[in-house]
């Protein structure tokens, strides 16, 4: 027995305290892994924040207007003046109606009065008004243009004196008729034809006779005679 206490009593040597040591961190090192282990074995990952929602209510406004229409832009004009100019060329080369004369069929009458006896036949079928004989081939073209243009200023003339002289309770009138002109410009001889209402051919006898006493009408060198016309009229 003292031999056991004394032998308890001795000192550990430092190599076999050093060992006593190692095994117990070894032993605890084993025991964390195992822990850790067993925790990561049991334990599932974290579970995730869940995240709320937010619903915010709009206030209650109406929609927006639709957009407007997109705008048509004109279209550019296509060749217009092209297509006028050529309208133009095309009337230009149309051709034109033949002159028609101004002339006197029938007996002309030889009665004391302005407006003798006689019926003037022939109609005015188109074309400018000429004094004589057709214009297909006799005259030319300066000759022609001249005596359109002297018919013309006769027919104006005759119109508005013969307005000035219509009674004025005479209404509108359409008068036709064949004048003859002499040189120097005065009325030798009118011609009605008549209406077929008496008063109104009083009436227009009535202002050609007024008219031919009146009225100098522009001088000339012989056009063929007589000239037609035919004038709706009323009283100035």
């Amino acid at each position: 027995m003292s031999e056991l206490a004394e032998s308890s009593l001795e000192p550990v040597p430092k190599s076999r305290r050093f060992v006593q040591v190692l095994v117990a961190l070894a032993v605890i090192a084993l025991l964390v892994g195992a822990a850790m282990w067993i925790k990561s074995m049991t334990g599932g990952p974290a579970a995730a924040k869940r995240q709320t929602a937010k619903i915010s209510i709009l206030p209650d406004t109406p929609p927006p207007p639709p957009p407007p229409p997109p705008k048509e832009k004109p279209e550019p004009p296509k060749d217009q003046p092209k297509q006028v100019m050529r309208e133009q060329q095309l009337k230009q080369d149309a051709p034109k109606p033949a002159n028609e004369p101004i002339k006197m069929d029938g007996p002309a009458g030889d009665g004391p009065s302005a407006f003798a006896a006689g019926t003037v036949n022939n109609e005015y079928k188109g074309g400018a008004p000429v004094v004589g004989a057709s214009g297909g081939t006799g005259g030319n073209v300066a000759d022609r243009a001249q005596e359109r243009f002297y018919a013309n200023s006769v027919r104006q003339l005759l119109h508005d004196e013969i307005e000035k002289n219509l009674r004025s309770d005479a209404g509108e009138l359409t008068a036709t008729f064949s004048v003859w002109i002499e040189p120097d410009g005065s009325i030798r001889r009118f011609e009605l034809v008549p209406t077929g209402d008496a008063a109104r051919d009083t009436d227009l006898r009535f202002a050609f006779d007024q008219t031919s006493r009146r009225l100098r009408l522009p001088a000339h060198s012989g056009l063929p005679q007589p000239m037609r016309f035919k004038l709706s009229v009323r009283p100035a």
